[in-house]
C-alpha cells in the first residue's frame, strides 16, 4: 500500500463558498441573500469555510456584507460571537496583507531606461513580482518571459547581445531566434545561453538554480572559467565534454551550481508538473509535508508551523491551486486528519489529529 496520500479533488462545499464570495463581491439580489442565509444555516462547515475564504478576499465590502447577513436567522449566540471574532481577525488579515503587498510593490517597481552606447541602442529594464503575483513580458525581439511569484530580473538589450540577470525567484524564457545576438541568462556562478529554445530557471539556494529545458537546448557555462569562442563552438557542434561549458537538451532537468549536477530526463507528464505554476497550480509528487508547505509559502504571506517531526515527514501528492490557503487547509483536514490553528493573522499552526479525536 502506498504511503502517499492524495489531496481531495474539488470539494463541493469549497466551490459553493467561492461562488458565494464572488456573488457577494458583485452584489446580492434579495433572492440570493435569502439563499445565502439558508446555505449558511444548513451547516457549520458552510459558515466556517465561507469566513475563511472571506479572510483571503481583498475587498472589505465582502466582510461587511457577511457581518450583516450572518446573525440573521441564527439562534445560536455562540455562532454570532464566533463570527464577530472571525471578522475581526479577517480585517487584521486583510490589512496585514495590504501592508505586505504594498511593501513588496515598492521594492518590485518596474523600471526602464532606453538610450545609446558604444554598441548602438541599449534597453535596460528591471522587472519584479510581489509574493503571489505572476507576470508575462513580451520583449521587443518577440521573446517572452513568464515571471513566477516573488521574482526579479534585470534586462539588458543592445545591438550585439540580449542579456538577462535572474536576481531571484523563477522565470520561464521562450526565446525568439536571432543568430546575431545571443540570448543569455545569468544566475549564480553560471550563464545559460539559448540555442533556439525555451527553458525554465528557479533559484533553489543562494547560488544554485534548477534548470528545465522545454524546447531546443541551452549552453550552460561557468562565468568564472576561461573558455574561448572556439571551445564553445566545439561544444555546440560536436557536443564535446567541457568542465566549463555543457549542453542541456529539451526534456532534461538539472541542478546548476558552477557545474551541471543531478541531470535527469523528464517525460511529458513530469515536464507539465514542473511547469504547472504557469497555469496557477502547484503539483506535489510525494514530497514531505514540510517541503510542500515551503513551496506553498512562496505564493503567500502566510507562514506555516508544523507540530511534530513525523507530521513534517508525512508525504503528500496532488494538485494545489496557487494562493488557495482555505482549500489547502480543508484538504489537509479531510485527507490527512491534520488540524489547523491560526496563531495570528499570518501564521497557521498544523498538528495531526489524534486517531480517537472528533471528526
Amino acid at each position: 500500500m502506498s504511503n502517499v496520500s492524495k489531496f481531495s479533488s474539488k470539494d463541493e462545499i469549497h466551490e459553493e463558498a467561492c461562488l458565494w464570495i464572488s456573488r457577494i463581491d458583485r452584489g446580492l439580489s434579495a433572492e440570493e441573500a435569502e439563499s445565502l442565509q439558508q446555505w449558511m444555516a444548513a451547516s457549520q462547515s458552510h459558515r466556517r469555510i465561507l469566513f475563511e475564504l472571506a479572510q483571503l478576499w481583498d475587498d472589505l465590502s465582502v466582510l461587511n456584507e457577511l457581518k450583516g447577513l450572518f446573525p440573521l436567522k441564527t439562534s445560536h449566540k455562540g455562532d454570532t460571537l464566533k463570527a464577530r471574532k472571525i471578522l475581526r481577525h479577517a480585517r487584521w488579515s486583510v490589512a496585514a496583507g495590504f501592508i505586505l503587498m504594498a511593501a513588496a510593490a515598492l521594492m518590485m517597481v518596474d523600471s526602464q531606461w532606453f538610450g545609446r552606447n558604444d554598441n548602438g541602442y541599449a534597453l535596460v529594464q528591471r522587472v519584479g513580482t510581489a509574493i503571489g503575483e505572476q507576470k508575462t513580458l513580451t520583449l521587443d525581439d518577440g521573446s517572452v518571459i513568464h515571471l513566477n511569484t516573488n521574482s526579479a530580473i534585470h534586462i539588458s538589450y543592445n545591438d550585439v547581445q540580449r542579456k538577462i540577470d535572474l536576481i531571484k525567484g523563477e522565470a520561464h524564457f521562450t526565446v525568439a531566434h536571432d543568430a546575431t545576438r545571443p540570448f543569455t541568462v545569468n544566475a549564480g556562478a553560471n550563464s545559460v545561453t539559448a540555442i533556439g529554445t525555451a527553458f525554465n530557471m528557479q533559484y533553489t539556494h543562494d547560488d544554485v538554480f534548477e534548470l528545465v529545458v522545454t524546447e531546443g537546448r541551452v549552453l550552460v557555462q561557468d562565468k568564472q572559467a576561461s573558455i574561448t569562442r572556439e571551445e564553445i563552438a566545439d561544444v555546440i557542434t560536436h557536443r564535446t565534454a567541457s568542465h566549463a561549458a555543457r549542453l542541456v537538451d529539451a526534456g532534461e532537468k538539472a541542478k546548476v551550481a558552477g557545474t551541471v549536477n543531478d541531470r535527469q530526463s523528464l517525460d511529458d507528464s513530469a515536464m507539465e508538473q514542473d511547469l504547472a505554476w504557469q497555469q496557477g497550480m502547484i503539483v506535489f509528487k510525494g514530497e514531505p509535508l514540510e517541503d510542500a508547505l515551503r513551496e506553498i509559502e512562496r505564493y503567500t504571506a502566510v507562514d506555516f508551523e508544523i507540530q511534530g517531526d513525523s507530521l513534517k515527514q508525512k508525504r503528500v501528492a496532488g494538485y494545489f491551486k496557487v494562493g488557495d490557503i482555505s482549500g489547502l487547509l480543508f484538504a489537509l483536514k479531510n485527507s490527512f486528519n491534520i488540524e489547523h490553528k491560526r496563531l495570528d493573522p499570518m501564521t497557521i499552526q498544523l498538528s495531526e489529529r489524534d486517531a480517537g479525536g472528533d471528526a
